[in-house]
């Protein structure tokens, strides 16, 4: 019986012990590293979402540059449109919405909760950061692609207007 009482107070002595240890020390390197990787790809968001603002800007400027110059001259932009311009900036509005939504959903870090559970909450938030700056890439390309296609069709008309000035004032 001595031998069963001491067997059963070193087991509790032992399951305290552990308990009272908590994490080890590569458990909590693994969500600290986790834990900075989402923070950085947060960091990046938000820089992506200033890039987003400023490229939204440049489009309404293209826009209404494409809009003022085919209300004077209808017959050299038939056929043009701003409709790219406009997707461009759509998708600029959806990207940065996707971010505001993770944000909102995102969870605190929280060190004392347990390490699964802390794991797949920051493998979560760090797999919707990711989605997040895929879509704001994808936007990123499709703004500069319209931008330069806008500039490269300005530069064009002007152009070509130029010589119509030119054929108007050799009369």
């Amino acid at each position: 019986m001595k031998q069963i009482a001491i067997l059963s107070v070193l087991m509790i002595a032992t399951a305290v012990l552990i308990a009272g240890c908590g994490k080890s020390e590569e458990f909590k390197k693994l969500e600290s590293d986790l834990y900075a990787s989402v923070t950085a790809m947060h960091d990046d968001g938000m820089s992506m979402m200033n890039k987003g603002t400023d490229l939204s800007a440049k489009i309404d400027d293209a826009v209404a540059m494409y809009d003022s110059m085919a209300a004077k001259y209808p017959k050299e932009f038939q056929g043009q449109s701003s409709d790219d311009l406009k997707a461009a900036k759509a998708k600029l509005a959806t990207a940065a919405s996707s971010m505001k939504e993770w944000m909102s959903g995102m969870m605190p870090y929280d060190p004392t909760m347990d390490h699964v559970q802390a794991m797949a909450q920051l493998t979560n938030a760090k797999d919707g950061v990711a989605k997040v700056k895929a879509d704001f890439q994808d936007a990123f390309s499709a703004a500069t692609t319209a931008l330069d296609n806008h500039k490269a069709l300005a530069e064009q008309m002007a152009a070509k207007l130029a010589m119509s000035v030119k054929k108007v004032t050799k009369k």
